[in-house]
């Protein structure tokens, strides 16, 4: 596929609210939980952690982690994502070092084996045939012995993720050349295939949550049907509401916040089969 198709274009004066917001569903995921509780399990400080997202986009879910005080390192086979991934990251008073590279490649020698923790979200569905066992290999080469890879995808059986993906499609709007879902069997298999250890797979929200996520996700594919001007006008009045409300946020103090809750206990861990079989993301947890 294109590059273009991967381009973020963030007006960085704006792009703070709009952070603030994302770093806060990323740490509502059950796999982001999950993966703080494996790191607290373990007993690796924040601070000595060594993190690489791969397809990193904006880098969220890494940057929840740098903000806890993990080292980050932002991979991508886009110049201009990683341009302005590391402005994105300097809004947070964060660094990350920021390499060009292609996951359907192999690591070069000063990645392999570097990692504690491997982060990959919206990547390995855009692959097909033997390149997607090629992009869960990457992951796994990055890591340490004893390091976990952290891979978010959509799932094939999730009603929600195909109803509006059919929708979009119908009406046009779909932009993505390819997008194929996993299922959590094919999943955890190309897992194993590749060699980790160990590998489980879990949903990513609760039903309701995704039963309301994706309602508003099908109201956007509706409102992607209106004339160019009422857009911008819609997309207006939702960035001022959302810097109205995010501004105050530290995010640091949020995420530290976070991780307290979680090891005293209050975020359930993820057993619930339903949420695990028909959640729309599927994460997989792989153990090198």
């Amino acid at each position: 596929m294109s590059e273009d198709i991967w381009d973020v274009d963030f007006d960085i004066t704006k792009s703070k609210s709009m952070m603030d917001r994302r770093i806060r569903i990323c740490t509502l995921h059950f796999g982001w939980q999950h993966a703080v509780r494996v790191i607290l399990e373990k007993g690796t400080p924040f601070h000595k952690l060594k993190i690489a997202e791969v397809g990193c986009g904006t880098g969220t879910t890494s940057l929840t982690f740098c903000l806890l005080g993990a080292s980050v390192t932002l991979l991508d086979f886009n110049q201009r994502v990683l341009k302005n991934a590391g402005a994105i990251y300097k809004l947070y008073d964060c660094k990350a070092e920021l390499v060009l590279a292609d996951c359907m490649d192999t690591p070069v020698d000063e990645l392999r084996g570097k990692f504690d923790l491997v982060v990959s979200s919206g990547l390995a569905e855009h692959f097909i045939g033997d390149d997607r066992e090629r992009c869960i290999l990457y992951h796994k080469l990055l890591l340490k012995n004893g390091g976990f890879a952290y891979i978010d995808v959509p799932n094939k059986l999730s009603p929600f993720y195909q109803c509006v993906k059919t929708f979009k499609k119908l009406t046009g709007t779909w932009n993505l050349e390819i997008e194929v879902p996993f299922t959590p069997r094919e999943l955890k298999t190309l897992a194993i295939k590749v060699g980790f250890k160990n590998a489980c797979v879990i949903g990513s929200a609760p039903l309701k949550k995704d039963l309301i996520d994706y309602s508003r996700g099908f109201g956007s594919a509706v409102k992607e049907l209106f004339p160019s001007p009422v857009l911008e006008m819609l997309r207006a009045r939702k960035e001022k509401a959302t810097t109205r409300s995010d501004a105050r946020d530290d995010m640091r103090l949020y995420c530290r916040d976070m991780v307290t809750a979680i090891s005293r206990g209050y975020f359930k861990r993820p057993r619930s089969l339903l949420v695990n079989t028909f959640s729309a993301g599927l994460i997989l947890f792989a153990f090198n």
